[in-house]
This record gives structure tokens, sequence and C-alpha cells, in this order.
């Protein structure tokens, strides 16, 4: 959202958007000009000014505070920024992509009563304010979107009513509302993207042109770009893609064979001081049943076979309490030695939207169906160009399956890769007791012995 500019208390209501919590936009209203008072009412003033300069929200509580937040307004939307966009323009929340764009344009809440409201003329007709540089002029986005709505046109006699959403001649250069889409798997479906009235789109694909720079840079010019343009997806260029092979039974000893290698590569980096040595292993499975599952059985194993203690391995899926997966997020970003997070087992709510610059890897325990998935899963790791590794543990029927979906993905190898069997030699009796204990400690957790999230060191279910 966009503050209008000049105004002899600027300087004062700057100052004072500081003295209150950012997070509480009731407070930033009435900090700034008072329009969340209560004897103001709910109505909506136009004109003024915007108390928040950037406002981040889910759609959800966007709606709610166009619901019920007295004085709340987008009519001085400037950019409007949608990351994920390839999932969030297809929630249904409220219709929230419609509310969103009519809410931006307060000329809407006029054409029923333009006939007998002379107000809005008057502010339309208003002298242009001057800017602080002196050289141009203030014209809040207010007036674009009211230009674009053809009421100015129709007050000055104008035969063109488009409601294109900008202003032309009598007020200088066109400024409408900016729409920006991010996503690793951003879709061109024009149906999707009709929904956001999009106005000549342009696509970018940051992939495409670090290949096209790097080509320029050569002097030359390769059939692999139109390869690339081609795909559907692609991987960042730092990420390494392994695969191995087992049966069912033997892939939670595999796993643990994959994360008892990468945390002695970490811990070998450590030794050799590397201070920027990532140290943070993150396992997807395919629901949040079985991210419980295994995140227990990985505790058991990881304290039974003298690994660490059992708060090494975490949990995060929509099962715990979202303050409870603030901590754990903290707990990644700002590792404690006493309290160090190794192993992080999700669901696929961790695939989008997090960015944990710890992580060395990303394991499919379970290998997602679709291609999107793998990609934003694999997004976890060897970001903002850092390297990474990404590993899918494959049943035998599977191959065949992942090679046809990686097939949809641009950029890359996938190395087929064996474990080290002697990191899990002597803990495959130790397995064999944990899975015993696993029954035991769900059995618990259902009878509200313990908790879902409680530790599990020094406990009665430990396998001693």
């Amino acid at each position: 959202m966009r503050r209008k500019v000049g105004g002899p208390h600027e300087a004062a209501a700057a100052r004072g958007r500081f003295e209150f919590d950012p997070t509480q936009i009731i407070s930033a209203l009435e900090a700034f000009d008072g329009t969340s008072r209560k004897d103001r009412g709910p109505e909506v003033q136009f004109g003024g000014r915007s108390a928040v300069d950037i406002l981040v929200a889910t759609p959800g509580r966007l709606m709610d505070h166009l619901d019920s937040t007295p004085g709340f307004t987008l009519q001085h939307l400037r950019f409007l920024v949608i990351d994920e966009a390839d999932r969030l323009i297809n929630q249904n929340n409220q219709n929230w992509v419609g509310r969103v764009l009519e809410a931006s344009n307060c000329a809407n809440k006029f054409d029923s009563s333009f006939q007998s409201n002379t107000t809005l003329t008057q502010y339309i007709q208003s002298p242009l304010e001057i800017a602080p540089d002196g050289l141009t002029y203030v014209i809040d986005p207010i007036t674009y979107r009211i230009a674009g709505s053809g009421l100015i046109n129709a007050n000055f006699g104008s035969k063109d009513n488009s409601d294109d959403g900008v202003v032309r001649g009598f007020y200088g250069r066109p400024v409408p509302l900016r729409k920006m889409l991010f996503s690793a798997t951003l879709t061109q479906d024009p149906q999707k993207l009709a929904r956001l009235g999009l106005v000549n789109p342009k696509h970018f694909d940051a992939n495409v042109l670090k290949q096209l720079e790097r080509l320029s840079e050569n002097d030359g010019r390769d059939s692999h770009v139109e390869t690339i343009k081609t795909g559907r997806y692609s991987v960042p260029e730092g990420l390494r893609e392994k695969m191995v092979e087992c049966t069912a039974e033997q892939k939670p000893l595999v796993l643990l064979a994959l994360l008892l290698d990468e945390v002695r590569n970490q811990n070998f980096a450590s030794a050799q001081g590397d201070s920027d040595s990532i140290n943070l292993c993150v396992v997807f499975t395919s629901s949040i049943d079985s991210t419980h599952r295994l995140a227990r059985l990985l505790q058991l194993l990881w304290v039974a076979g003298g690994f660490g203690k059992s708060s090494a391995i975490a949990e995060f899926s929509s099962s715990i309490s979202a303050k409870q997966r603030a901590a754990i997020i903290r707990r990644c970003r700002y590792p404690d030695a006493k309290d160090k997070i190794s192993v992080l087992v999700c669901s696929d709510g961790m695939s989008r939207g997090m960015d944990l610059p710890s992580v060395s890897a990303v394991i499919n325990y379970d290998v997602p169906a679709y291609a999107k998935t793998y990609v934003h899963r694999c997004g976890r790791t060897a970001r903002a160009g850092k390297d990474g590794t990404a590993i899918s543990v494959l049943k035998g029927g599977q191959v065949a399956k992942f090679r046809r979906m990686r097939n949809l993905i641009d950029g890359g190898r996938v190395e087929q890769m064996g474990i080290k069997k002697d990191l899990v030699k002597g803990v495959i009796q130790t397995y064999k007791v944990c899975v015993s204990a696993l029954q035991k400690v769900i059995e618990a957790e259902e009878n509200e012995e313990i908790l879902p999230t409680d530790p599990l060191d020094d406990t009665e279910w430990m396998p001693r």
C-alpha cells in the first residue's frame, strides 16, 4: 500500500508509526490519522492517505480486514505482489482476487450514485498537489482508478468511457495498478490468469535469462536454450540430483544411512573451519500421518543408536500448532548447539514459501506424483546460488514413473547412487526394537499419556 506524500504533519506521523506494534494494523491506522476510531464507524473515507506503506498478508486475513477493520481500504494500492502465485490464484478464498481488484478501484462504489453525488466531481476537478521536488505533481492512485471507470471522461464530455484503469491526457503519464506474480512453477493457463485482469503481461524466466546471459558472454548461441524454453519447470543450477533404489522394508534404514552420511559430512566441514557450512536435512513424506510416524521412528533410532538427542529430529506439519511451527523455524534459522535440529521431517506444507538458508540436502522419502511438487521440494536447498543435494528414495516399481515425471523438468540430471552400509550395519537389531517401540509411543499418544511433540529421551518408551 502506498501513502500519499506531502502534508504538514507527515514527519511527525512517520515517527509515530514506529511507536506501535507493526503487526497491529488497527493501531497503525489510529496512530497515523485516526481512521480507526469507533466514532468514525466502519465507513471508508475516499482520498486522504494510507497509514501503511507495505502490507504483507494471507488472502484470508486480507479479506477479514476488508470486512471487519474500520478505515481499512485498498484504494491507495499501487503494487499487488502475489508470491506462490500458481497456488494462490487457485484458492477460492471468498473470491479474494476479485475482491482485492474491486477494493483497489474506489470508483466502483460511486457508479450507482454518481448523478446525486457531487463530492466525487469536486475531488476529480480539485487542483493537483505539487510534489516535494517542486517539479512533479502528486496524483494518488484513487484518481487513476476513478479515471479508468469512465467517470472523468463522462464529466468532461468525452465519449471514451473505457475502463483501462489509467489517466490520459489531462492527468499526464498513466500509472495503472501493477501486478507481479512470482512462482517456481508459474501457470500459463489463460483461464486462470484471466481472473487477474492482466494487461500486456510480460513473462520472465530467471533460468532462461541466466542461460542467455552465459551464451552471450561466449559470443554464441546454443539449441539448449530452446530446450529450456520448451520445458515446463526447471531446477537450480547448484542442485545435485540423486536417487537410490531399495525395497519398502529397507527404506527406513536407507534413510538413516543417508542422514548419517550427511551429518558426518557436515561435521567434517565444520571441523575444517568452514563457517558457511550448512547443516540441516529436510525429509519429505506424502502425508501428515506419515510425517509424524517417521519423525517418531527417527527420534527413537537417533537416541537408541547413540547419534544424539531426540530433539535433533523435528516434525513440521499442520498437525502441530502455528506457534510450535514458528519455534521450529527459529531453531533452524538460529541454531543453538544445545538445541540444534539436524533433520526436519515435513509434509508438503513445507515445500513452498519456507526460506531456510541452512538446508544442505532434501530427501524425498515418499516420491511426489507431480513435477511441480518435486520442483518446490527441491527448492528448499540450492537457494540463492548455493549448492545443495536432492535425493529420492525409490521402491523398485517407482523408478520408471519417477523418470517420466523428471523428464518434464529442465536442467540437471539424476544420478543413481548407493548407500554406505557400514553406517547402519550395527543398528539393524536396534531398528527392529525401535519399530516395536514406535507402536507403543503411538498408542501412548492416542491415550494422551504423552503429547505428540514431547521429547522421548529418558522415557519409558525408549528402547534399552
